[in-house]
């Protein structure tokens, strides 16, 4: 399992359940997590846990609340470098196909995957992106 040496995971997901269950194998792997479950609470919460990455659902308060809000982020004089690592069930409910390929240049996210995503990837998806921003810095 990875370690995540104390890097903070602002985990933004409407999901209750799934935030619960991906904030316990975060923590598990060493990574201190907050939550939020709207918009408005991620915004909050970003300017005062302040964390290393951000794991970001679109299915928020509307359909395209996770979109907007990362292109919010992404306007931070501060945070906005912070990678968002954008996890969805869009495409399963609502039936919507993305790609960090085809939609990256506007999506405004480092990373992309429908759910549902083994927790053995998500792990290592942040794990890579915190890596990619360690050596940025």
């Amino acid at each position: 399992m990875t370690d995540g040496k104390g890097k903070k995971v602002l985990v933004i997901d409407a999901d209750q359940e799934f935030s619960d269950q991906l904030k316990e194998a975060l923590e598990g792997a060493g990574y201190v997590v907050d939550q939020a479950y709207t918009s408005k609470q991620g915004l909050n919460k970003l300017e005062f846990f302040q964390p290393d990455l951000i794991v970001l659902e679109v299915l928020l308060e509307e359909n395209d609340s996770g979109f907007l809000l990362a292109k919010e982020i992404r306007r931070h004089p501060i945070l906005g470098k912070v990678p968002i690592f954008m996890l969805t069930a869009v495409a399963e409910k609502t039936g919507g196909k993305f790609s960090l390929e085809e939609d990256g240049y506007w999506m405004k996210v480092d990373d992309f995957a429908d759910k549902p995503l083994p927790t053995e990837e998500i792990l290592a998806r942040v794990e890579k992106l915190l890596e990619k921003r360690g050596g940025e810095q």
